[in-house]
């Protein structure tokens, strides 16, 4: 969230603050296809989908984009991985409840580094995925691992 209860259209999209505009269309159509009211009987799926229209609208219009960044500099850069790059020189784990993986599974985390930096965490991020950062020069992967007591953690 940035302030109030406005969504990071970044995160909303699920792509980087410096992606370009066909990154941008198609991450937004992926996210729109799988929260179409047509397809997504859930509960969450219209409000999702309408969310992605929102970031999309903002993130397709240079100028819009524009006066976007300008107001709210953006969270460090998260990647998705499948696998751990073999340079990263720092790995770490993000323990999340199932209260919590349950809403990042529709909305984006944004936590705060004892510095004050701020990660994003991509909404739809779950259990086993692997996050890679850059600090400073330096990659860091961020694993996530959900405990609770309607989930089987897998090691």
């Amino acid at each position: 969230m940035i302030g109030g209860d406005q969504v990071d259209p970044y995160a909303e999209l699920g792509v980087s603050r410096d992606a370009s505009s066909e990154e941008i269309r198609r991450a937004y159509r992926q996210v729109a296809r799988r929260h179409h009211p047509d397809v997504n009987r859930n509960p969450g799926g219209a409000e999702r989908f309408a969310a992605a229209a929102r970031a999309y609208e903002i993130l397709s219009d240079p100028a819009a984009r524009a006066r976007y960044d300008n107001r709210f500099p953006g969270p460090v850069p998260v990647l998705r991985s499948p696998k751990p790059r073999p340079a990263a020189s720092r790995r770490a784990v993000l323990e999340l409840n199932d209260r919590e993986a349950a809403q990042l599974a529709r909305f984006p985390l944004i936590l705060t580094d004892a510095h004050g930096g701020r990660i994003l965490v991509p909404a739809g991020t779950a259990h086993g995925d692997q996050l890679v950062l850059r600090d400073r020069g330096e990659l860091i992967v961020l694993s996530v691992r959900v405990h609770g007591k309607d989930l089987t953690v897998l090691d």
